[in-house]
């Protein structure tokens, strides 16, 4: 009896630990989604309003930032086909 509990036991900590894993990955693209979101509301302001590019490199540095600590971007894009209209 003793060693099925320690199974139950055992495979729950395993199932928590993968639990913490997917909350952390999930935190990790919503602060990087943020920082994209930022990014191109300061982009779109300097090129359409005159805003200074300050706020273009503070934000790029950011996503470096987070690229280093969380790794590259998998995204949501696909990996094939053509990219955006316009930005070839």
């Amino acid at each position: 009896m003793s060693n099925f509990l320690d199974k139950a036991k055992e495979k729950a900590k395993e199932t928590m630990a993968t639990g913490k894993q997917k909350a952390d990955d999930f935190q990790a693209n919503r602060a990087q989604g943020d920082l994209y979101k930022q990014l191109g509301a300061a982009y779109y302001a300097e090129q359409r309003q005159g805003a200074s590019h300050d706020e273009v490199s503070r934000l790029l540095g950011l996503l470096d930032e987070h690229e280093r600590a969380h790794g590259p971007s998998t995204g949501d894009r696909p990996t094939d086909g053509p990219g955006p209209v316009g930005l070839a």
